[in-house]
């Protein structure tokens, strides 16, 4: 047999990334930090200039600065050492910011711009951030992300006075022929000046205001009439709103709002032919209806006395909103009585989703889902996110649970942050034997919480009591004998779990459940 002579050519793997097209090697170094897309030049000739045309600008202090300028560890000093800290560090900011702007002063075209550092009105830096804004809207800017304020940077509305003024002018002035911003996020500035033409606000899709200073309810009405194309809006802890009016003038594709903790807000009137979310958080406020595509509204309930005769804001809707659809309400641990009492005064009449986030400590109670069945004649989904963060030494249950009140339209039932207590699973025998047309009933340990905007959060289950809950049910479905129900309970094994605890974004975490085996998953009660 012949020897075979090893190969001695070195066999190198090829450079596939810098086959890649010129525009797409630019985009992907935009994701880069400042410092590490500079560094990507020294690769080969072909890499000299392709960090000089980032599609994204992204200015904050970890890109732009080195760690001898960081602003933490400075709490032993002095108030004049800390304020020279601060001015030399945005100086530093500033200086790096230019230097980088110069070296990427080609590109054409940019599609993201966001500023993260904690600039003052006619302070240092104010007039290069005017600057910065106007070289990205010059360059066709889509998106436009203005943050000034940092961690350990607080302002509160008695010195709104120092706050950043957001250049409108420039916006309009640089884009006047043809404005393709449509993405407006800022934080802790002021928004004013709204009272020349505009026209860069027109094609905004998207606002999102936060800590922002909004003068006067002439300067938001002058604000909102010039957002003509405004889809998604939100106001957040924005300060001077003490009226808004949403007409369908001038929102006429308006389709989600969010109120959060405008202090101030003593009014809320909407006249919207589009629009089709509302999530409000807040005060006992002024409400107004006229949105007939008002389909989804959010709101937590107070646990506050004042709240607790009205359940305010919840009983509102079936007077305001008749044609409402879909409900998610946040409730604390106190809100069982007063929803009992409450609740059957009113009837939702088209009703199809309800989602109730119950808190509770140490008392657990569950009688007041029989109030949601009576007033929601028509509703097809339940979904019941239980948050318990002590250990519940008290099971309360005032009175027995009341009569069979059949219903005729719910058709699925979901459970989360089950932890097989009793009362928990009385009221998930409770479900199975008054909704008739049920068809799918979903147990699930992990507790469920509303992040806003439509995005849920699940945090890994307590796996402790999973199997006694599971034999419980089990056995309390075999006393009952009515329709086919599909019942799943899910649970984590050890490596989703693990799995799940290493992702930093829990939203973008797939969901995935072990279906726990056992003897009856699709039960019918007829049979038994």
């Amino acid at each position: 047999m012949r020897n075979q002579q090893p190969n001695k050519r070195r066999v190198e793997g090829e450079d596939y990334i810098s086959k890649l097209p010129y525009n797409i090697l630019c985009s992907i170094i935009s994701f880069l930090k400042v410092k590490d897309g500079v560094r990507t030049s020294v690769l080969s000739s072909k890499w000299v200039n392709v960090y000089a045309n980032p599609t994204n600008l992204t200015l904050d202090a970890d890109n732009m600065l080195k760690r001898d300028h960081s602003a933490s560890n400075v709490w032993f000093l002095n108030e004049d050492q800390k304020l020279e800290i601060k001015r030399e560090r945005a100086s530093a900011f500033v200086r790096n910011v230019n230097k980088y702007l110069s070296r990427v002063g080609g590109v054409r075209k940019i599609v993201k711009l966001k500023v993260g550092f904690p600039f003052g009105r006619d302070g240092l830096g104010s007039n290069d951030l005017d600057e910065w804004i106007r070289f990205a809207i010059v360059r066709n800017v889509e998106e436009i992300h203005i943050c000034l304020l940092e961690e350990s940077h607080h302002n509160s509305p008695n010195d709104a006075s120092s706050l950043y003024v957001f250049p409108c002018d420039i916006v309009d002035n640089e884009g006047a022929l043809r404005s393709f911003l449509k993405c407006l996020r800022l934080a802790h500035c002021v928004l004013a000046n709204m009272y020349h033409n505009s026209n860069g606000f027109r094609t905004l899709t998207t606002m999102e205001l936060f800590k922002v200073d909004l003068i006067s309810e002439v300067n938001i009405q002058v604000l909102l009439s010039r957002c003509t194309n405004i889809e998604w809006l939100e106001f957040s802890e924005c300060y001077n709103m003490v009226k808004l009016s949403i007409k369908n003038t001038f929102c006429q594709k308006l389709k989600y709002l969010n109120v959060n903790l405008c202090h101030q807000l003593k009014a809320l009137v909407i006249h919207s032919t589009s629009l089709e979310t509302l999530e409000y958080k807040g005060g006992k406020i002024e409400f107004a209806f006229d949105a007939p595509r008002l389909k989804t509204f959010f709101s937590p309930v107070s646990d506050s006395i004042a709240c607790h005769k009205e359940l305010w804001p919840v009983l509102r809707l079936p007077i305001d909103l008749p044609h409402l659809e879909n409900l998610i309400m946040e409730c604390g641990c106190n809100m069982g009585e007063v929803m009992t009492i409450r609740f059957p005064t009113f009837t939702f009449p088209s009703l199809r989703h309800l989602e109730v986030i119950k808190v509770n400590t140490t008392q657990q109670d569950f009688w007041w889902v029989a109030s949601i069945l009576e007033s929601c004649p028509l509703l097809e989904r339940l979904e019941l996110h239980l948050r318990t963060y002590l250990c519940i030494h008290q099971e309360q249950r005032k009175r027995g649970w009341p009569p069979t009140c059949q219903h005729n339209h719910l058709k699925e039932v979901v459970m989360t942050g089950i932890r097989g207590y009793k009362s928990e699973i009385e009221i998930a025998v409770y479900l199975l034997r008054n909704a008739i047309a049920l068809e799918k009933m979903t147990i699930d340990p992990r507790p469920k919480c509303y992040l806003g905007k439509g995005k849920w959060d699940h945090s890994h289950g307590n796996g402790t009591r999973i199997h006694d809950l599971r034999q419980t049910v089990h056995d309390l479905l075999k006393k009952e004998a009515n329709s086919a129900v599909e019942l799943l309970i899910k649970t984590f094994n050890k490596a989703q779990k693990a799995h799940e605890l290493k992702k930093r974004s829990p939203l973008r975490t797939p969901s995935r459940f072990q279906r726990i085996p056992f003897n009856i998953s699709r039960l019918s009660r007829a049979k038994l």
